[in-house]
């Protein structure tokens, strides 16, 4: 079977002379261990990367509090070597380890993890994992509330603040507003994003009217509430600017105690402490040499061979673009005698054929699921193919800021002409499960809501006609963005063949690289765009916070204010509670169940059996949330869930298929994670097995 395998291989010559690229043995010692990434890296930069290939190479660079465990995948001492929560569960203190070093050999101190944070949240940076931080007080109104309100009050460049364009309003329609006018007011000054996470009735109220006619009344109310709004979330970023960092949030109490003290209780804060967003950087080096507030590209060299300074188990030894990666033991790391590895090579191949061709020759370790698709049953017949459940989403992104996307019903009519069944079975063939949703089976506690979704399509084209495209008539030419992959072209191609088929719709693919891919999504420079989503952490948040209003993984315009005012809560259920919820809970899809949840946590007799009625009563709106995604707005078309798949040589040793959680029972590897601080290659199997 392998020689056929490599038969097959030679087929696609053409197609190896076409990617250009050449491994040849150089007199450098070999690496210990080789992997393929997939694509070129678009930065190193922690703050600013959001791809699985650049977070597999922040993993070996850098290190947070805490670093995964290799076989369970659960939150261990990293830079921190101890760490404890408040009794209220908000204020975290950790204990970092003296002999943290950067590799420079300068000390790993609590001001770093200060630092990095504060940087990670400037509006300049323009980082789209900023919000993760929002959970620290202080961290929202620092990134985003003075934007907010200059937006909301005034001066506003290149547009009219909200609270004035509501006083127009009022005076061209003393005696009511239409609520289409309304809602054309509300996406011109992207009013919802600015508003997010307002308390005030009066605001939300206006923010949820999409029918009917605003009262006259209600304009007036909404005017003293913005100015409310606007003022509050001035007071709040001036404190944070004084404040955040020093004795507010986040901050240090001498160079190795570091303090971060929470809004509300997060299930999942510690778990993110071993996320690369939120990993520390080299402040001397990384510190902007520019003036002003823009943080301009030249500013961001530090991350490249010869300057790069990491804490991790690994140091930058080089990078040759469209070459390979070599990846270095640090001598420096805190734990560096037990890290078995020496040289790690990464090569970035995005061209599938090449990257199984390298494998199968014997250059790679570890191929993480890029191989041809029309190859898996071959493949799966091999004793170093793996396969198991992945707790991730493939799915297309729509710019529902652009027409003819922003129409809800031609969302909903392009999502119902496709039969999710025929991609797995007949394109992708790795076993993946077709999706109707965002959030994916196996998240303990949690169920996804019904779907609108489903292959139907003569209610896809009863849509479409309602929406002024009649059989496709005057459907505008579009297209569907795609990072260059073979397997990605393949499903866009099916994608665009059946709604020209069966829409009428005139559309085609298209690829780009890597980074400028990840360039247009970010600038919505698309009409459709392919996506994918792998969790952050074990938790419904990681798939649902994301399409909250200006979500800085958003991309894709859609704004929905009770989804935001949902997620919010979702964030501090027993203040919400506490607070009197009924505006909220009446507005839900299921208000009756949520009341009774509600009324349970309000009854809990102890701190213990809240926080439980809290964690039921937190699903059931994460629930309400992925219901107004698939039920009314479907700015996301899911396609399939992953199957997490790959070869793996017998010889690599701590690389876990399946976790071995600290109770010493099993789970799948969900994320397909590996650190590598513990991954080592056993030479006497290596010697003993002969290249497949």
């Amino acid at each position: 079977m392998y020689r056929t395998l490599l038969g097959i291989l030679a087929a696609f010559a053409c197609a190896l002379l076409v990617v250009g690229l050449t491994f040849s043995a150089a007199s450098e010692e070999a690496a210990d261990y080789t992997f393929i990434n997939g694509t070129e890296p678009k930065s190193l930069d922690p703050a600013l990367i959001t791809g699985q290939p650049e977070g597999r190479l922040a993993d070996a660079l850098f290190e947070g509090l805490t670093r995964r465990n290799t076989a369970s995948l659960k939150p261990e001492p990293g830079v921190a070597s101890a760490w404890s929560l408040s009794e209220d569960k908000r204020t975290w203190t950790f204990t970092l380890r003296p002999e943290a070093r950067w590799s420079d050999g300068r000390p790993v101190t609590a001001h770093d993890f200060v630092w990095s944070w504060k940087r990670m949240l400037e509006p300049a940076l323009g980082s789209e994992y900023a919000y993760l931080l929002h959970v620290i007080r202080g961290a929202e109104a620092y990134n985003l509330y003075a934007a907010n309100a200059t937006c909301i009050l005034g001066p506003r460049e290149g547009g009219e603040p909200i609270r004035q364009g509501v006083e127009r309003l009022l005076r061209e329609h003393p005696d009511g507003l239409p609520a289409a006018t309304w809602e054309a007011f509300l996406s011109t000054t992207k009013a919802q994003e600015h508003l997010k996470g307002c308390p005030d009735p009066d605001v939300l109220t206006a923010l949820s009217q999409v029918t009917g006619t605003l009262p006259s009344a209600m304009l007036r109310g909404l005017i003293g509430a913005l100015t409310r709004e606007g003022e509050r979330r001035l007071s709040l970023h001036a404190e944070a600017l004084e404040r955040f960092g020093v004795d507010l949030g986040v901050y240090a109490q001498g160079d190795h105690t570091l303090i971060v003290e929470l809004g509300a209780p997060t299930p999942y804060f510690l778990e993110i402490t071993c996320f690369y967003p939120l990993y520390p950087v080299p402040r001397w080096l990384v510190r902007p040499r520019s003036s002003g507030n823009v943080i301009k590209d030249e500013d961001q060299d530090w991350f490249l061979p010869g300057t790069l300074v990491g804490n991790g188990p690994f140091r930058l030894g080089y990078w040759r673009v469209n070459g390979k990666m070599r990846l270095s033991k640090s001598p420096s790391y805190w734990n560096h005698e037990r890290v078995r590895t020496k040289h790690v090579d990464v090569y970035p191949v995005d061209n599938v054929t090449t990257a199984l061709n390298l494998y199968l020759t014997g250059e790679a370790d570890w191929l993480p699921g890029y191989y041809p698709l029309e190859l898996s049953k071959d493949l799966k017949l091999r004793p170093d193919y793996y396969a198991h459940a992945g707790l991730s989403t493939y799915f297309y992104r729509f710019n529902c800021a652009k027409k003819p996307f922003d129409d809800a019903r031609v969302r909903q009519a392009i999502c119902l002409a496709l039969d999710r069944q025929e991609i797995v079975e007949h394109i992708t063939q790795r076993g993946e499960i077709p999706a109707t949703r965002m959030v994916p089976p196996g998240l303990a506690g949690y169920d996804s809501p019904e779907s609108a979704i489903a292959h139907d399509p003569a209610k896809a084209k009863k849509l479409l006609a309602e929406a002024g495209y009649p059989d496709g008539r005057g459907f505008p030419e579009v297209s569907i963005l795609h990072n260059t992959h073979d397997g990605h072209k393949k499903v866009a191609e099916y994608v665009a063949d059946v709604l020209k088929r069966t829409l009428n719709i005139p559309i085609k693919a298209h690829n780009q690289e890597w980074q400028a891919y990840q360039d247009n999504m970010r600038l919505l420079k698309y009409d459709i765009a392919r996506a994918g989503w792998i969790a952050d952490y074990p938790d419904p948040n990681t798939f649902l916070d994301m399409w909250v209003t200006n979500g800085g993984n958003n991309q894709t315009g859609w704004s929905n204010a009770l989804y935001d005012r949902i997620i919010a809560v979702c964030a501090d259920v027993e203040s919400f509670v506490r607070a009197g919820p009924e505006d909220t809970l009446a507005r839900l899809k299921e208000p009756a169940k949520a009341r009774a949840l509600a009324a349970a946590v309000a009854a809990a007799p102890d701190a213990a059996s809240r926080a439980e009625a809290g964690a039921r009563l937190r699903a059931h709106l994460f629930r309400e949330a992925e219901a107004l995604l698939f039920q009314d707005g479907f700015p996301v078309m899911p396609l399939y869930y992953y199957v997490n798949t790959g070869l793996v040589r017998p010889w690599v040793k701590e690389f876990y298929k399946e976790l071995v959680l600290p109770d010493g029972t099993k789970a799948q590897n969900l994320q397909d994670l590996h650190p590598f601080h513990d991954v080592w290659i056993d030479p006497e199997i290596k010697a003993r097995e002969r290249v497949r």
